[in-house]
């Protein structure tokens, strides 16, 4: 009996927190719209590091995800932006700064996976990438991005679906900044981007 209890407790533990927190209600076929310009207007790309938005740090799981994110990023969109900054660009070059920030997440961290399993529930963010013109501080776009991890999936994985759910966001960051390079398209919301090569 003290053995059901103690489990029951350990789970509710567990629970407790972010899953109280309900994924975003998006439409699946959402697109973002354009850029108001196309992104090879601007000579200078700064890429900002991820950031939470606020409250979002008060659990451990969302800083984690943060980090893992952030190297995600790190490791995608430098490769679309520095030979564009090493371009030579006469006169005061047009610079845009790039803020990825985690707006809403549940992410289920790998010591909760390796416990509980599938039983702790799906992990889930949504990220919006602010695109400002360091100039005039006008903001050229804020797409978000949504991707999930199912619960089952990340169970059997172990974590490494939650951590793919984080990669495939990585990807769709540096996928809008590919795509609407040369003209302004827009992009999916919630439909991932191919994998950065």
């Amino acid at each position: 009996m003290s053995r059901r209890l103690t489990s029951a407790a350990l789970l509710a533990l567990v629970l407790a927190g972010p899953v109280a927190a309900s994924q975003p209600a998006i439409d699946p076929a959402a697109r973002n719209p354009p850029p108001a310009v196309a992104l090879s207007s601007f000579d200078r790309f700064e890429l900002q590091p991820v950031t939470l938005a606020p409250g979002l740090e008060a659990h451990k799981g969302n800083v984690v995800a943060r980090q893992y994110l952030d190297v995600d990023v790190s490791e995608r969109v430098p490769r679309l932006i520095e030979p564009r900054n090493a371009t030579p660009v006469q006169g005061e070059p047009r610079t845009l700064v790039i803020q990825p920030e985690v707006a809403d997440i549940r992410f289920i961290t790998g010591g909760k996976r390796v416990l509980f399993g599938g039983f702790a529930g799906s992990s889930w963010a949504l990220v919006k990438l602010h695109l400002i013109d360091k100039a005039t501080g006008e903001v050229v776009a804020e797409p978000q991005f949504l991707q999930r991890a199912n619960s089952i999936a990340a169970g059997y994985s172990l974590g490494a679906a939650d951590k793919l759910m984080l990669a495939r966001l990585a990807d769709m960051v540096a996928s809008y900044l590919k795509t609407n390079f040369d003209a302004p398209v827009g992009s999916a919301v919630a439909v991932a981007a191919p994998p950065m090569d």
